[in-house]
């Protein structure tokens, strides 16, 4: 139905590398990405029937920057395919900040009172599109989201469930299709692609001069490595982006949880660790589901970034979980190891523990912020923080540093 977000974002950087490929249009826009990441929302919606929550119907948002924005919707009856007689439902748009005591009202059809505007909508009697609605909304202090309802509180329709298709538009002043919380998103994409090519050509070169050097890639780069390219392939793919960007995240991480229990400092070999195989494997899995289910509410009205709502919450929870083993890991092979490795892994929990609690951070400080805000400050910390983590094992894999130093004395 929607645009998924997080691909959204990342074909933007893809994008902006052929804009060179394909010729401008004649409006002096350029037609790939005009077309491609235009705001349109098309989708199904139930209206009407016995079930009270039918009357008051949640469409899609759209953040406006300052100036005069514009909407255009329409709709089709669906099931049933006529109706006797044509039908007036109502289009009601909300602004920001009346929306959570909207949200509030216990009767759905008296939320009415707290929209900026409604629209009557003749629909049928048979099943072509309705005419075009459009309607402007204007901000002169500060960007602003507004929601978009369809209702029946004036049960034009019959007394059950009638099926409706929807199509929306929107624009901002300047002709744009891209929501406020979108804004500099183009440019910090393309970005965090560019630096994270740069890295991938170093961390190659490093990869084959040690690999020269030792006669062989050890296993914990070729993780560090599988980790990377599940990031950087996350960079071009649009409906597995945050799939494949989480995957990456429970890779790098149990990769950290598996040095803390002593791999490579203790023993050489996997071992008894392997148990930890199976586990990984749980752990990302239940990542894919709860990303998979965060997508089913993609343009849900509280959902201003990917991880919002009980996804977070959850995905949080398990951080911190995953952060408390690592730190018993950490402490239970610092006590078996001797006086290099011990001094070793108390940099690795520093280090470790930044990474750990990054995202639990970056998740609540984002709730500090205006919902159009929200989107940007979750993607730039994530961003931040993921090329500061890949920077880091990188570096204490492939340079002689404290690592190295802890392996030459188990």
């Amino acid at each position: 139905m929607v645009t998924p977000i997080g691909g959204f974002l990342r074909r933007l950087a893809i994008a902006w590398l052929l804009w060179d490929v394909f010729p401008v249009s004649q409006g002096g826009e350029h037609a790939l990405i005009r077309s491609a990441f235009a705001k349109k929302i098309a989708g199904p919606v139930r209206l009407a029937g016995p079930k009270k929550e039918n009357k008051w119907r949640y469409l899609s948002k759209f953040g406006y920057d300052i100036g005069t924005g514009s909407f255009d919707f329409r709709f089709q009856l669906a099931a049933p395919k006529s109706i006797p007689e044509a039908a007036v439902i109502q289009l009601e748009v909300y602004l920001d900040e009346h929306w959570a005591e909207a949200e509030l009202e216990p009767v759905l059809c008296d939320r009415r009172k707290h929209a900026k505007q409604v629209r009557n909508i003749s629909i049928g009697p048979g099943s072509n599109w309705t005419d075009w609605s459009s309607g402007t909304l204007s901000q002169s202090v500060r960007p602003h989201i507004w929601y978009f309802v369809l209702s029946d509180c004036r049960h034009t329709l019959a007394n059950f469930t009638h099926r409706l298709k929807f199509e929306f538009h929107a624009k901002q002043a300047d002709g744009s299709e891209f929501s406020i919380e979108m804004k500099g998103m183009l440019l910090a994409n393309v970005l965090f692609l560019a630096s994270f090519v740069v890295m991938m050509h170093w961390f190659i070169k490093r990869t084959l001069a040690f690999a020269k050097s030792a006669g062989y890639v050890h296993p914990v780069i070729w993780t560090l490595a599988c980790g990377m390219i599940t990031q950087l392939v996350a960079q071009a793919c649009e409906v597995l982006s945050e799939i494949l960007f989480m995957l990456a995240q429970v890779i790098q991480t149990s990769l950290l949880i598996l040095i803390a229990l002593g791999y490579t400092l203790l023993q050489s070999k996997i071992g008894e660790l392997d148990l930890m195989i199976p586990m990984c494997f749980m752990i990302g899995v239940i990542h894919i589901m709860l990303v998979g289910f965060g997508k089913i509410k993609d343009d849900a009205s509280y959902k201003y970034h990917e991880n919002e709502g009980v996804i977070g919450w959850i995905l949080l929870v398990m951080r911190l979980g995953l952060y408390g083993w690592f730190l018993w890991a950490v402490q239970s092979s610092a006590r078996e190891g001797g006086m290099k490795i011990a001094n070793f892994l108390q940099q690795f929990r520093i280090a470790g523990s930044l990474y750990f609690l990054a995202f639990p951070g970056i998740f609540l400080v984002t709730q500090l912020f205006a919902p159009y805000l929200q989107h940007f400050v979750m993607t730039i910390g994530q961003m931040i923080m993921q090329t500061g983590f890949n920077l880091w094992l990188s570096s204490l894999f492939l340079t002689r540093g404290q690592y190295f130093k802890a392996l030459g004395s188990s």
